[in-house]
Protein backbone atom coordinates (compact mmCIF):
# COMPACT_ATOMS: atom_id res chain seq x y z
CA UNK A 1 0.00 0.00 0.00
CA UNK A 2 2.73 2.19 0.56
CA UNK A 3 4.22 1.83 -2.97
CA UNK A 4 0.60 2.59 -4.05
CA UNK A 5 -0.08 5.45 -1.72
CA UNK A 6 2.94 7.02 -3.32
CA UNK A 7 2.05 6.54 -6.68
CA UNK A 8 -1.06 8.20 -5.99
CA UNK A 9 0.05 11.20 -4.26
CA UNK A 10 2.98 11.60 -6.97
CA UNK A 11 0.24 10.90 -9.39
CA UNK A 12 -2.17 13.67 -7.89
CA UNK A 13 1.06 15.95 -7.43
CA UNK A 14 1.81 16.00 -11.21
CA UNK A 15 -2.01 16.76 -12.10
CA UNK A 16 -1.68 20.18 -9.11
CA UNK A 17 1.37 21.01 -10.87
CA UNK A 18 -0.08 21.19 -14.48
CA UNK A 19 -3.22 22.23 -13.47
CA UNK A 20 -0.63 25.17 -11.88
CA UNK A 21 1.03 25.62 -14.98
CA UNK A 22 -2.17 25.99 -16.80
CA UNK A 23 -3.25 28.62 -14.49
CA UNK A 24 -0.38 31.06 -14.76
CA UNK A 25 -0.49 30.36 -18.46
CA UNK A 26 -4.39 31.74 -18.65
CA UNK A 27 -3.64 33.89 -16.32
CA UNK A 28 -0.72 35.39 -18.54
CA UNK A 29 -2.64 35.54 -21.57
CA UNK A 30 -5.40 37.19 -19.15
CA UNK A 31 -3.11 39.79 -18.27
CA UNK A 32 -2.47 40.21 -22.16
CA UNK A 33 -5.56 40.58 -23.41
CA UNK A 34 -6.76 43.03 -20.62
CA UNK A 35 -4.17 45.68 -21.21
CA UNK A 36 -4.84 45.13 -25.24
CA UNK A 37 -6.97 46.97 -27.98
CA UNK A 38 -9.16 45.59 -29.48
CA UNK A 39 -8.65 43.10 -32.56
CA UNK A 40 -8.99 45.54 -35.97
CA UNK A 41 -9.52 44.21 -39.03
CA UNK A 42 -7.14 43.52 -41.90
CA UNK A 43 -8.64 46.88 -43.45
CA UNK A 44 -8.49 49.11 -40.69
CA UNK A 45 -5.24 47.45 -39.89
CA UNK A 46 -3.87 48.93 -44.09
CA UNK A 47 -5.38 52.24 -43.55
CA UNK A 48 -4.02 52.82 -40.16
CA UNK A 49 -0.12 52.25 -41.63
CA UNK A 50 -1.21 54.09 -44.05
CA UNK A 51 -2.62 57.17 -42.10
CA UNK A 52 1.18 56.10 -40.24
CA UNK A 53 2.85 56.38 -43.54
CA UNK A 54 1.38 59.95 -44.60
CA UNK A 55 2.19 61.35 -41.54
CA UNK A 56 6.36 60.23 -41.44
CA UNK A 57 6.07 61.71 -45.11
CA UNK A 58 5.06 65.28 -43.81
CA UNK A 59 7.13 65.35 -40.80
CA UNK A 60 10.08 64.41 -42.99
CA UNK A 61 8.45 67.22 -45.01
CA UNK A 62 8.67 69.90 -42.27
CA UNK A 63 12.59 68.59 -41.21
CA UNK A 64 13.60 69.27 -44.44
CA UNK A 65 12.17 72.64 -44.78
CA UNK A 66 13.62 73.54 -41.78
CA UNK A 67 16.98 72.17 -42.68
CA UNK A 68 17.13 74.19 -45.82
CA UNK A 69 19.64 76.68 -45.60
CA UNK A 70 17.27 78.98 -48.16
CA UNK A 71 14.52 79.03 -45.56
CA UNK A 72 16.82 79.85 -42.37
CA UNK A 73 18.53 83.23 -44.39
CA UNK A 74 15.11 84.29 -45.49
CA UNK A 75 14.11 83.48 -41.65
CA UNK A 76 17.25 85.70 -40.52
CA UNK A 77 16.65 88.92 -43.53
CA UNK A 78 12.68 88.74 -42.74
CA UNK A 79 13.56 88.10 -39.25
CA UNK A 80 13.07 92.16 -37.91
CA UNK A 81 9.32 92.57 -39.42
CA UNK A 82 8.62 89.07 -37.36
CA UNK A 83 8.97 90.85 -34.46
CA UNK A 84 7.49 94.64 -35.24
CA UNK A 85 4.55 95.77 -36.68
CA UNK A 86 4.35 96.29 -40.17
CA UNK A 87 5.15 100.39 -40.31
CA UNK A 88 4.72 102.43 -43.48
CA UNK A 89 7.66 103.58 -44.96
CA UNK A 90 8.14 107.56 -44.94
CA UNK A 91 8.51 109.49 -48.18
CA UNK A 92 11.86 110.43 -47.20
CA UNK A 93 12.76 106.50 -46.64
CA UNK A 94 11.12 105.94 -50.03
CA UNK A 95 13.26 108.61 -51.74
CA UNK A 96 16.98 107.47 -50.34
CA UNK A 97 15.76 103.60 -51.82
CA UNK A 98 15.41 104.87 -55.02
CA UNK A 99 18.26 107.45 -55.57
CA UNK A 100 21.39 105.77 -55.87
CA UNK A 101 24.63 107.38 -56.90
CA UNK A 102 24.87 110.35 -57.61
CA UNK A 103 22.25 112.50 -58.85
CA UNK A 104 20.84 116.27 -59.75
CA UNK A 105 19.01 118.45 -57.95
CA UNK A 106 16.54 117.97 -60.81
CA UNK A 107 16.69 114.71 -60.85
CA UNK A 108 15.97 114.36 -57.26
CA UNK A 109 12.78 116.72 -57.10
CA UNK A 110 10.69 115.09 -59.84
CA UNK A 111 11.61 111.79 -57.90
CA UNK A 112 10.30 113.22 -54.90
CA UNK A 113 6.91 114.85 -57.20
CA UNK A 114 6.64 111.32 -58.40
CA UNK A 115 6.47 109.88 -54.57
CA UNK A 116 4.40 112.28 -53.50
CA UNK A 117 1.95 111.91 -56.39
CA UNK A 118 1.84 108.33 -55.84
CA UNK A 119 1.56 108.39 -52.00
CA UNK A 120 -1.79 110.83 -52.45
CA UNK A 121 -3.36 108.42 -55.00
CA UNK A 122 -2.91 105.85 -52.27
CA UNK A 123 -3.95 107.84 -49.78
CA UNK A 124 -6.83 108.58 -51.48
CA UNK A 125 -7.66 105.04 -52.64
CA UNK A 126 -7.55 104.05 -49.20
CA UNK A 127 -10.10 106.65 -48.09
CA UNK A 128 -12.55 105.88 -50.93
CA UNK A 129 -12.38 102.21 -49.56
CA UNK A 130 -12.78 102.71 -46.28
CA UNK A 131 -16.02 105.23 -47.56
CA UNK A 132 -17.48 102.18 -49.33
CA UNK A 133 -17.14 99.80 -46.76
CA UNK A 134 -18.42 102.50 -44.22
CA UNK A 135 -21.50 102.78 -47.00
CA UNK A 136 -22.20 98.97 -46.97
CA UNK A 137 -21.51 98.43 -43.23
CA UNK A 138 -24.86 101.46 -42.99
CA UNK A 139 -26.72 99.71 -45.74
CA UNK A 140 -26.66 96.40 -43.69
CA UNK A 141 -27.48 97.88 -40.50
CA UNK A 142 -30.35 99.60 -41.67
CA UNK A 143 -31.57 96.52 -43.79
CA UNK A 144 -31.09 94.41 -40.22
CA UNK A 145 -33.18 97.12 -38.80
CA UNK A 146 -35.67 97.06 -41.22
CA UNK A 147 -36.13 93.12 -41.08
CA UNK A 148 -36.31 93.65 -37.33
CA UNK A 149 -39.22 96.10 -37.23
CA UNK A 150 -41.27 94.31 -40.11
CA UNK A 151 -41.20 91.02 -37.93
CA UNK A 152 -44.47 89.97 -36.24
CA UNK A 153 -44.37 90.20 -32.31
CA UNK A 154 -46.85 88.96 -29.99
CA UNK A 155 -45.97 90.16 -26.75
Amino acid sequence: RAAKGEAEYSWSREKRDAGNKMDKRLSKMDAKLEGAEPVMSKKEVKKEKQKAKKEKKALRAIAEKSLDVANWTGALLDGGERFSGKVEESLEDKLTKQTVGLVSYDEMKQKREELEIQQNNAKRKAEEDAEKEEGEKKKKKAKKEKQAKSMLSFG
